[in-house]
């Protein structure tokens, strides 16, 4: 009996209630240029048509894995069980309702191979209304390839930035999966408000290997007011803020003290958190005093 062949790529795809776009993001995917993958689809217990359309996926496509969870993880959850369940040599997570370009996985793969040092690399993402229409691009320029390698010292600390930068997108780029595995993603956190649960999570990447991007919008994210992101920005508050940013901040503290970098360099990194964080609570502090006056006063 010979050994299972391992993909080369794994596709971590959690969904919840999602029948309405999930097809157009698995054909996405399945239309890939690169072609050694694997799609985890870990479904959170759907009570719309959703499962009926993986399960269909899965059965036309033996690169289609689907899993339905017997009881509700909760979105970090099950962001967490697609990453753990991945075989791949590397591994990308991919929201139920995005798309992204042909040449998409193929581009970061051979990033991936050609600079082992690579952590994790990302294309530019064009945001997209619900129906496709083009909204504008989120352009990485900061953390471009050649710069990166030119200067990875200095570009690190963009990633302990809190907030400040464009890089959050970084999220759904393509990793090393024995580095994204031996980072932490919470389950739960302050109210399940996952509001730049990014920037954390990209820190704890960037203390182990570079994190790049290339200069082509091959990545469509998904921009309307019915989308995870728009419904939880509407219903944020000061305090609430106020929590997630403090906890952001020990998270970045934790990250650059707990690494195995030197000593000067993990300070470096607990001041830019530290700068940044203070500099975001200020400007929310005045934010908020002004939405509570008048416009009469």
């Amino acid at each position: 009996m010979t050994a299972e062949k391992q993909p080369t790529v794994s596709i971590g795809l959690p969904v919840y209630n999602r029948e309405g776009l999930v097809a157009k993001t698995l054909e996405s995917l399945l239309a890939q240029t690169f072609t050694d993958f694997e799609i985890i689809i870990s479904d959170n217990g759907s009570t719309d048509g959703t499962e009926a359309v993986c399960r269909d996926y899965a059965a036309r496509d033996a690169r289609v894995r689907y899993i339905r969870q017997p009881r509700n993880l909760g979105l970090l959850g099950n962001f967490n069980f697609v990453m753990k369940a991945a075989r791949g040599k590397y591994f990308m997570w991919t929201a139920s309702d995005d798309l992204c370009e042909p040449e998409f996985v193929s581009e970061l793969v051979k990033c991936l191979e050609r600079d082992p040092q690579l952590a994790l690399v990302m294309a530019d993402l064009k945001y997209i209304s619900e129906n496709g229409v083009a909204v504008k691009v989120n352009r990485l320029d900061s953390i471009r390839l050649a710069d990166v390698d030119a200067d990875w010292e200095h570009k690190r600390e963009l990633f302990f930035q809190y907030p400040g930068h464009k890089l959050f997108d970084c999220f759904y780029g393509m990793y090393r999966t024995e580095v994204v595995q031996a980072c932490y993603l919470p389950n739960q956190i302050w109210k399940n408000l996952v509001f730049s649960l990014e920037v954390p999570f990209l820190a704890q990447v960037a203390v182990r290997g570079k994190i790049a991007s290339i200069d082509a919008p091959l990545k469509l994210y998904r921009y309307y007011a019915e989308s995870s992101y728009m419904k939880e920005a509407a219903r944020i508050r000061l305090l609430d803020k106020a929590v997630r940013g403090a906890q952001i901040w020990w998270e970045l503290f934790v990250t650059a003290m707990n690494s195995s970098l030197p000593l000067q360099t993990r300070g470096g990194l607990v001041f830019k958190a530290a700068r940044s964080s203070l500099k975001y609570a200020l400007a929310s502090l005045v934010m908020g005093h002004k939405t509570v006056i008048p416009a009469s006063s």
